[in-house]
């Protein structure tokens, strides 16, 4: 027996018609929720912040850059996570990374800690790092901070 088909109503195919039509009509980009992010496309240097700093003076949108004894950093901050790379780094020293609770990141039981590369091991120059924000924490952070254990 054939399978008889029957057409949409007028409403349902003119819905369908409209959204098709926007949905070609837009941009690639605008598409998507998420803003595409490149180091590639950023200069080498970005806007140099001290170390240890407070979160909440971040002016949003931009890079910034870290510079350690042991290493050189530039990284981005979405409000959550981090995402950078290596610009310069002393292979023998490892670089630490802490989510700080206090505005000043004195030392407290609530930081969260990381370890972006041990020392002799990866990422090296030009190495990416993520660092993704802990949100299974029930509190958030004021503070971040780079270091490197002697």
């Amino acid at each position: 027996m054939p399978n008889k088909t029957r057409p949409l109503p007028p409403m349902q195919a003119l819905l369908i018609m409209c959204l098709l039509s926007t949905f070609l009509n837009m941009s690639p980009s605008s598409l998507w929720a998420m803003e595409k992010v490149s180091f590639r496309t950023y200069p080498r240097t970005g806007m140099i912040v001290p170390n240890p700093m407070e979160t909440a003076k971040l002016p949003t949108r931009k890079t910034y850059q870290v510079n350690h004894k042991a290493f050189d950093l530039l990284f981005f901050f979405n409000d959550k996570d981090i995402f950078g790379t290596i610009l310069k780094r002393d292979k023998r020293r490892p670089i630490h990374f802490r989510w700080c609770f206090y505005k000043t990141c004195e030392e407290s039981q609530y930081d969260y800690k990381k370890v972006i590369a041990e020392a002799f091991n990866p990422p090296f120059v030009d190495g990416f790092f993520t660092i993704p924000y802990p949100s299974y924490l029930p509190y958030g952070f004021q503070g971040i901070e780079f270091s490197s254990p002697d």
